[in-house]
């Protein structure tokens, strides 16, 4: 745990944690229910333990942790409701959020998507989890800052905080080629200028990563 934490610098102190856990709630870093030891995150970040929990009750306030163990604070295990909700919002906002960037696009924003694409199909081939996620992120946050609304991307941001420590549970040989599939579709349409079948294969690759996601949390006690 914390392998990839990195020593704060005193500037800005505050805002630096926090930016620095919501980098490793993103790589996987916190396993969901367990209690986040403020001691070991503010020995890995070389800082004193108060910044470390003013983070993570700014986290607290946007649903990001929440009291896991007595008054320990953590990524709490979400129910069947919570995932279902959050990929409701993400199927609104995200492809709203796409429907701008196709409308914005332009040969840099293509180039990059590019480039990412090829970074994970090479994850994917070489079963490389940490980095396909990371760019897994990289790719959709590429994506929605084409739109260029700060006010979605906030949005966006904080659902994907919310979601990430649980999408390492995913069926991973499975679902990161099905994901990668819907990627490369997403890119072909936006370079066609199709919106439409730009946001449908968006919509796809939501619906079957949380589809698989509920199969593995949810097995033994619902049907998706």
């Amino acid at each position: 745990m914390l392998i990839n934490a990195k020593p704060i610098q005193k500037d800005k102190l505050n805002d630096q944690v926090y930016d620095q856990l919501c980098a490793l709630l993103r790589q996987g870093e916190f396993i969901p229910g367990q209690a986040v030891r403020v001691a070991r995150v503010a020995e890995a970040f070389g800082v004193s333990a108060m910044p470390v929990r003013e983070a993570l009750t700014r986290l607290q306030a946007i649903g990001v942790v929440a009291n896991v163990s007595g008054r320990s604070l953590g990524v709490p295990s979400l129910e069947y409701d919570e995932l279902t909700d959050l990929r409701n919002v993400r199927l609104e906002v995200e492809v709203l959020a796409l429907k701008w960037a196709v409308e914005n696009r332009d040969d840099a924003f293509l180039a990059d998507l590019e480039r990412l694409l090829d970074k994970l199909e090479a994850f994917e081939r070489s079963n490389n989890i940490q980095g396909y996620v990371k760019a897994n992120y990289e790719f959709h946050v590429r994506l929605y800052r084409q739109s260029k609304s700060p006010v979605l991307i906030d949005i966006i941001d904080t659902l994907w905080l919310r979601v990430s420590p649980h999408l390492y549970q995913l069926d991973r040989k499975k679902q990161y080629k099905v994901s990668n599939e819907h990627h490369s579709n997403i890119v072909k349409a936006i370079r066609a200028g199709n919106n439409e079948r730009a946001m449908h294969h968006l919509v796809l690759d939501i619906s079957d990563a949380y589809e698989d996601l509920m199969k593995t949390l949810f097995a033994d006690s619902h049907q998706t």
